[in-house]
């Protein structure tokens, strides 16, 4: 049976990998202060799990996985939107900095977590979900409620008028 996570819960990260744990729990929206300045209320809860394991090649991982939406506001046409996030991260777990493969080495399926004895859980969860954010959120391509601020805009020409008077002559 999993464990539940709180504000307070922390973990040994090796230990949970080495002996294969497991955390889950819905958390409301409301518990991550940092992600809550982003959005437009924070109602709302996450599907959130965490998992812990060896690899084939006997390394030990940390797997989030989280589900769920929230709001945020479109860029396009200012209104409020849901935005839906599914996270699927897998963690490598390694002693210090100089055990990870350098930025060009590395895989884009793996990301590397040091090994520590105090593990903030929130914080972990919250961190991924800020880097999960879209940079420019929107809704999809024609679900704005005001498609006239989504479509080609063009500025009149401020010497339109001159053209005219020119056309008269």
């Amino acid at each position: 049976m999993a464990a539940s996570i709180n504000q307070g819960t922390v973990i040994n990260n090796i230990e949970f990998a080495q002996k294969a744990l497991e955390i889950h729990d819905i958390i409301p929206v409301f518990h991550f202060s940092r992600l809550a300045d982003m959005l437009t209320g924070t109602e709302g809860q996450l599907d959130c799990r965490l998992q812990g394991g060896k690899d084939a090649n006997n390394a030990p991982y940390i797997r989030l996985l989280v589900q769920g939406a929230f709001s945020l506001i479109c860029q396009r046409c200012l209104q409020p939107f849901e935005h839906e996030v599914s996270i699927d991260t897998h963690f490598i777990l390694v002693r210090n900095e100089s055990d990870m493969p350098a930025p060009e080495d590395e895989s884009d399926e793996e990301d590397y977590l040091l090994i520590q004895a105090e593990m903030p859980v929130l914080e972990l969860i919250e961190d991924e979900l800020l880097l999960a954010l879209p940079i420019a959120p929107r809704h999809e391509e024609g679900e704005c409620s005001n498609e006239s601020n989504t479509g080609d805009y063009r500025k009149p020409s401020p010497f339109a008028k001159l053209e005219l008077l020119k056309s008269k002559k």
